[in-house]
């Protein structure tokens, strides 16, 4: 019961009546003032004060942050993220961290086959850095809390990159990295640029992505899946073309520490290795992808001796029994592919999701 007490204070969530009960006490003050002859200050007598990067952009709890239309701060999806976090009920059993390719995991059906409240913290072009800082502040609010972790992870996770606003400006994330680091990479970056996080996306409260351009895109008449993903390997040939080892040491530390902090907890991650379509995959394997493979499988396994985690390799679609038809592009899977998935590890590797 304390523990529960415990985090229960950490997601305030669970008080939603404090909101009204504030916005009450505003009108009874401001109907007192009137009463005495005092006029409040006109709305535009002073200009508004800047919106901490923390701060909720809805303004109030009766907007959850998730409902909105437009979202724009300079931590763009992690701070969006964040914020999701601050406003769940109860802190999650199960965080899943991974890029684009991972944000249609379907937290209810996790809750479903497993009983584990789970949030989908995927965020765009994610690092190592990325999990490191939300599994960090996700401990910190909820520390007595069983906390289970799926990574999803491709080649480029690992390649070094310089840290996104989003982890330099949110006090939230920006804690768990040293002080000096973040400096260094803020002067590195220069001005951030404020960019739309919504508009045509949408979430649900748990972090899930229901819907983008792609899905736009699938509804226009005309649309041929077959020309998009030819248009997608022309584009991205280059990307998986073997040009020799990326540096990813940076990468590597935070993965390694991630990996531990939830061990520290008990707890086992399960990192999955995200699938291509078919002809995407031979494409990129006929240009050196199988070197870049080769990399990852090398240092998952030589990173296992120093910290526990179990590694599913589902790069191809056989692999989980999935379906050429659910991919959007060569890459990015829709939720009917991502619910396989997440029924293959599931079933596969049981001791990391209890």
């Amino acid at each position: 019961m304390e523990v529960c007490l415990r985090a229960r204070r950490s997601f305030p969530g669970i008080l939603p009546s404090l909101g009204l009960a504030a916005a009450v006490l505003v009108a009874a003050v401001l109907a007192l003032l009137s009463s005495a002859g005092v006029a409040p200050a006109a709305a535009d007598s002073r200009p508004a004060p800047e919106v901490p990067a923390t701060a909720s952009p809805s303004g109030s709890p009766a907007v959850p942050t998730w409902r909105l239309k437009s979202y724009r701060k300079v931590g763009f999806d992690r701070s969006f993220k964040a914020d999701l976090i601050d406003e769940l009920p109860e802190p999650p059993r199960l965080v899943i961290f991974g890029g684009s390719r991972a944000t249609r995991f379907e937290p209810p059906y996790f809750l479903e086959q497993a009983g584990l409240p789970t949030f989908n913290c995927s965020v765009q072009n994610c690092r190592p850095t990325d999990a490191y800082a939300f599994a960090s502040y996700l401990f910190s609010r909820a520390p007595d809390v069983k906390l289970n972790c799926v990574f999803a992870v491709q080649t480029a996770t690992f390649a070094d990159a310089a840290l996104p606003p989003g982890l330099l400006y949110d006090e939230r994330l920006a804690a768990a990295f040293p002080g000096d680091l973040i400096e260094r990479q803020k002067a590195l970056a220069g001005r951030p640029r404020i960019k739309e996080v919504l508009g045509r996306n949408r979430f649900t409260a748990r972090g899930e992505l229901v819907r983008n351009s792609y899905d736009i895109r699938r509804g226009v008449p005309g649309y041929s899946f077959g020309r998009h993903l030819d248009t997608y390997i022309r584009r991205l040939l280059p990307k998986y073309t073997w040009t020799g080892p990326a540096r990813e040491s940076r990468s590597r530390y935070y993965f390694e520490e991630t990996m531990r902090l939830f061990n520290a907890h008990g707890v086992v991650p399960a990192v999955v290795i995200m699938p291509y379509h078919p002809r995407a995959l031979r494409a990129f394997r006929d240009v050196g992808f199988r070197k870049k493979m080769a990399v990852l499988h090398a240092y998952l396994r030589d990173a296992r001796t120093r910290c526990d985690f179990r590694v599913l390799n589902l790069l191809t679609v056989a692999s989980f029994r999935g379906r050429t038809g659910w991919f959007y592009d060569g890459a990015h899977v829709t939720a009917e592919n991502s619910r396989l998935i997440a029924r293959h590890a599931l079933r596969t590797q049981p001791d990391c999701f209890r």
